[in-house]
């Protein structure tokens, strides 16, 4: 199989058919390529993520507020390769620590262990949260909205940036004979730039005022293309998509480029779509609330995935592995 998550085909039938229901029908199981697992209480919905990133502390927190929740703490299971030494496993704990800072919140468990099958350390972040009960029948819990053909598709956030940090550190050298450190800089986004939080709830904040039906999604691995692939899959429809609207940074572009890479497929943790049904101006309203929106698209009805690009038009096909395993091994 291809490095990184596996393809919507086989996680279908060898994983989420062999998987059964139990318990109660309260608990929303969470699709390849959706954010988080719910379990609906009476006076609150529990929210689960879970994430072997680098940045794994901002993806859980993104894709719980993607799922309408807030990141109340994490739990972090690290298996060492034998040949680590503590150091590292020092670092390990910096970073998250760094991480769960930003966020303030508690790693509130921590499990590590040695195994021999490990060649490098593997760093898995469990995130729990919570949102609120919805007493409005025509707003619930996200995703419980299906997207519908004709609904209009919206991209926040530039695409790329964690994938572009990961590349520039296994790469920096070989960048740097070709691109000035200002160039790195550039591409390099701020940690701040990763956290999408506040702008998910403020996407919810709208739909509740307007009572717009929709949902928001976190990108991460396999980038922008995977997750439409994988929202058009899911529901049985298609989509057409300017590529040109889809924000990216030149200087992403340029170091993909040296390595024949696709940025639009590629891990982007810090980015957002945002489908809806109907005519509202969100885009105009986020824009006024200096967060940069763009409508790229919309669904249809049919199965042709398609991305545009001035005259050309492009059929995408089904998303392979990360276009980061093009340079980094696992």
């Amino acid at each position: 199989m291809d490095l990184g998550r596996i393809k919507s085909s086989i996680f279908d039938r060898s994983v989420f058919k062999l998987i059964k229901d139990r318990q109660s029908k309260e608990i929303k199981r969470a699709y390849l390529g959706q954010q988080a697992a719910t379990k609906k209480l009476d006076n609150a919905n529990v929210v689960t993520s879970l994430s072997s990133k680098p940045m794994a502390v901002y993806d859980v927190a993104n894709k719980l507020a993607a799922s309408g929740a807030k990141l109340d703490y994490v739990t972090v299971n690290i298996v060492m390769d034998a040949a680590s030494r503590e150091i590292r496993l020092k670092e390990i704990i910096n970073d998250l620590e760094e991480q769960c800072r930003h966020f303030n919140i508690t790693i509130a468990q921590t499990d590590v262990r040695v195994s021999a099958r490990a060649i490098k350390p593997i760093v898995t972040v469990f995130g729990l949260g919570h949102a609120q009960v919805e007493t409005d029948e025509s707003f619930k819990l996200t995703e419980s909205y299906k997207p519908k053909p004709e609904d209009v598709i919206v991209a926040i956030g530039v695409i790329g940036l964690s994938g572009i940090r990961r590349v520039i550190k296994e790469k920096e050298e070989e960048i740097l004979k070709r691109y000035t450190r200002d160039v790195l800089d550039k591409a390099l986004a701020k940690l701040e730039e990763l956290d999408t939080t506040s702008i998910s709830d403020l996407v919810y904040e709208e739909f509740r005022k307007e009572g717009i039906k929709g949902n928001v999604y976190s990108l991460s691995e396999g980038g922008v293309i995977d997750c439409l692939w994988n929202i058009a899959e899911k529901n049985h429809i298609g989509f057409e998509v300017d590529i040109r609207k889809i924000p990216v940074r030149q200087e992403i572009i340029e170091i993909c480029e040296m390595f024949s890479i696709n940025p639009y497929e590629m891990e982007s943790i810090g980015s957002l779509l945002v489908t809806y049904s109907g005519n509202y101006g969100i885009v105009n309203i986020l824009n006024e609330k200096n967060v940069k929106a763009f409508e790229v698209g919309c669904f249809k009805s049919d199965n042709k995935k398609i991305l545009r690009s001035l005259s050309d038009e492009r059929f995408v096909e089904m998303p392979g592995q990360d276009e980061i395993y093009k340079v980094i091994n696992n």
